[in-house]
């Protein structure tokens, strides 16, 4: 299938070091991810490795860090404009720094983070609770491959009707 028919984008977060269960999850994704990729079902996919938690006034600091704030600000923003709750993402809480008892705020992030864009419009992130419902990384990966496939469907009865 030629992408430009599925113009859907997908980034990818990835903690690093997570426990044994996370990583298997992790690996079962990506792998259906880049199968969807290769097969041209999703335009373009990126991997992105992320911590645990993330500091934002030392992040700022740095290029990469300044990249994933602004991505982070983008999915609060989707969040609001979409009624939906990124709950697993921890936007603000203090933690104190044992050896000098000083607080900052940091976001903890999750241990996986899908982010869907079409036509370079921010559709949805995952994992996320929207009425109701929880959408996790899997079940938004499964959605891209059954959307991918009907979108084969209906490209094979326009090449046999015309």
């Amino acid at each position: 299938m030629d992408s430009t028919a599925n113009p859907v984008r997908v980034e990818l977060f990835v903690r690093s070091l997570c426990p044994e269960d996370g990583t298997q999850q992790q690996h079962y994704v990506i792998d259906r991810l880049q199968a969807l990729a290769d097969a041209g079902r999703i335009a373009d996919l990126s991997i992105l490795i992320w911590g645990r938690r993330i500091e934002p006034r030392l992040a700022q600091r740095t290029a990469e860090g300044r990249r994933l704030l602004e991505r982070l600000s983008t999915f609060e923003q989707w969040e609001r404009n979409s009624d939906a709750s990124l709950a697993a993402f921890d936007w603000q809480h203090p933690v104190t720094n044992m050896a000098s008892d000083e607080s900052v705020n940091v976001i903890t992030l999750p241990t996986l983070a899908l982010a869907e864009y079409v036509d370079g419009d921010l559709q949805h992130v995952a994992p996320c609770t929207r009425d109701g419902t929880v959408y996790r990384v899997v079940d938004r990966v499964t959605n891209l491959a059954d959307t991918a496939d009907v979108a084969d469907e209906i490209a094979d009865e326009r090449t046999v009707v015309q």
